[in-house]
């Protein structure tokens, strides 16, 4: 009775006894030693573990179930030992004897040894053809012919294809390509193998190299020509684009060319202003320009030097000017970042300031509103003439001046006085400083009388900055009273709250009167011009004519009831005077 162990070899699990594990173990050690400088040992000795599992099989049977150390000997035997291969200087003069050492222990090659696999490592499609070339012994092109002649005459070379594909195995390990090609699988052979594979990737590795040399060289001959007029076309067309916008940069630097919508001539002076009454501080907007100039320069002269180094074919790098010149852009982005940061919270606290204007009749029945002439922009303008409100800036005198204050008219309820109050809007980096900034706004409005004459501009201090700052004036007009417009008018916002149109666009109100109502302002000398614009449907007025004529009709029924009423009554008294007179004596 032998006390037996249980081994996992190449993924197998043999019970095998304990002595002859402990030969196995020895012999296996003594393999790996061997092959220690070897740069495939892992792979080797993979193979050769395989080798064993499957020498391990064919020992085993129903009736046998355990690997003895007699089977492992001869699978020793039959894979031969390390200790007989020798160096390398004596390997020749022992080659016979190792020869005949091999033939003796059965390694010898022979026909049975030889088995069928599939070699897709030399194969066109699956390594059918291959493979079978290997097991008969014969050029794998014949097969191939084969099995095209099979497809072409009946079509079943094409199913004997697959089926064989799906039969056979591939040939994965090294023992499964030396029984392919009807070599013993031993330790020389499976050295042998990989030093043939080392050699041959060595081989085939400085043929690809020389293919893909000779390749590229014919590629670079053929293209050089396109590469090199591509590259003058590319240059000619980064120097023509580069100085196209530089030159424009430079016109809105320091130019006057109206490209920016609020920077020229007639309103903020240059991109530096523009700057200065913008971003905080009293010192910092000269770094900004510089930053913003750093920021969009360095990319076009970029762009320029590309150009040039394509068209003049110059391939020495530049590595000092290219480094200065991130350098810069990276400190001239951090710069506006930093900045806009600041200028971001100097918008995040607004107010909203209210001064009562005192007028002289308040109580007088119609008031007269108009603007004064206006000596910074212009008389003519309206708000049909500018983009949006960022054109009417102009920054003269060390002020600031924005045009199109607004006006908002409303009915008034609880008293027979106008009233008119201005409400300023202003933003800051903190209430305070939207407070401050909004108590420095100036808008002069005149007082005379029954008259009211708006400035058509409101100003402000330079060292106050643009920080949304906005007028507008409030007049409530009492129920009953009225207020007339003046011919200058449009050259304000004015929105008014009155019957057929809601906030309707200031020009349509110049020259007009309007009374005040419960339900809103009345214009009835308007006319169409004013009632074209209601905001009211189809269907509102349609339901508005169609009450009209209901009360027209129910008005119609009340006047022919009444005309009835009388016409009984004069038949009644005719009536009793009749009979009155027929009761008299002769």
């Amino acid at each position: 009775m032998n006390k037996t162990v249980s081994v996992n070899i190449a993924g197998f699990a043999f019970n095998i006894e304990e002595q002859a594990y402990e030969v196995l173990r020895v012999y296996l050690k003594n393999i790996r030693n061997k092959f220690q400088n070897e740069e495939e040992q892992d792979e080797i000795m993979e193979d050769i573990e395989a080798r064993v599992a499957e020498l391990f099989h064919e020992k085993i049977s129903a009736i046998k179930e355990v690997i003895t150390e007699t089977d492992v000997q001869e699978i020793m035997d039959i894979m031969g030992k390390p200790e007989d291969y020798l160096s390398d200087e004596f390997e020749d003069s022992d080659n016979k004897k190792r020869d005949r050492k091999t033939e003796s222990s059965g390694t010898y090659f022979d026909r049975s040894s030889k088995r069928l696999f599939r070699d897709e490592d030399n194969g066109s499609l699956g390594g059918v053809c291959a493979g079978l070339g290997h097991y008969f012994n014969a050029d794998a092109v014949i097969f191939r012919v084969l099995f095209v002649l099979l497809v072409i005459l009946g079509g079943s070379g094409i199913l004997a294809y697959i089926i064989m594909w799906i039969v056979i195995p591939e040939a994965k390990t090294t023992a499964d390509k030396l029984q392919m090609k009807g070599q013993s699988v031993n330790l020389d052979s499976i050295k042998q193998h990989f030093n043939d594979f080392k050699e041959n990737t060595k081989t085939e590795a400085k043929n690809v190299q020389s293919s893909v040399k000779k390749a590229v060289n014919r590629s670079i001959n053929a293209t050089s020509g396109f590469v090199n007029a591509f590259s003058k076309v590319l240059g000619t067309a980064f120097i023509l684009g580069g100085v196209f916008a530089f030159l424009i940069l430079m016109t809105i630097f320091f130019g006057n060319s109206g490209l920016l919508p609020i920077v020229g001539s007639e309103q903020i002076e240059d991109l530096p202003t523009m700057i200065e009454i913008l971003y905080p501080g009293e010192s910092m907007h000269n770094l900004i320009f510089i930053s913003v100039m750093v920021v969009s320069l360095i990319p076009i002269i970029s762009i320029i030097i590309t150009g040039i180094r394509l068209l003049a074919d110059i391939k020495k790098p530049y590595k000092p000017l290219a480094w200065t010149g991130v350098i810069l852009w990276i400190l001239g982005v951090g710069v506006l970042a930093i900045t806009g940061v600041e200028l971001g919270m100097n918008f995040r606290s607004q107010t909203e300031i209210e001064f009562e204007v005192p007028l002289d009749n308040p109580s007088t029945e119609v008031l007269y509103v108009d603007v004064n002439e206006d000596d910074i922009f212009s008389d003519h303008i309206s708000f049909q003439h500018v983009w949006n409100y960022s054109e009417l800036i102009k920054v003269e005198n060390e002020r600031i001046y924005m045009g199109y204050p607004e006006v908002i008219i409303s009915p008034k309820e609880d008293s027979a006085d106008f009233e008119v109050k201005m409400h300023i809007h202003s933003n800051g980096l903190s209430i305070k400083d939207a407070i401050s900034k909004a108590e420095s706004v100036e808008y002069n409005i005149e007082v005379t009388e029954d008259k009211l004459l708006l400035p058509p501009y409101y100003s402000f201090p330079k060292s106050s900055k643009i920080r949304q700052q906005q007028t507008t004036i409030e007049i409530k007009v009492p129920l009953g009273k009225r207020i007339e417009f003046g011919k200058n008018i449009d050259r304000i916002g004015v929105w008014l709250d009155e019957e057929y149109y809601h906030y309707p666009e200031s020009h349509y109100y110049a020259g007009t009167v309007w009374t005040s109502d419960k339900k809103g302002l009345k214009c009835p000398d308007c006319g169409l011009a004013i009632r074209k614009y209601s905001n009211k449907s189809e269907e509102d007025e349609n339901e508005d004519d169609f009450d009209d004529e209901d009360s027209d009709v129910e008005g119609e029924d009340e006047l022919n009831e009444g005309k009835n009423e009388v016409m009984d009554e004069e038949l009644e008294n005719l009536d009793n005077a009749l009979k009155t007179i027929g009761n008299k004596p002769n």
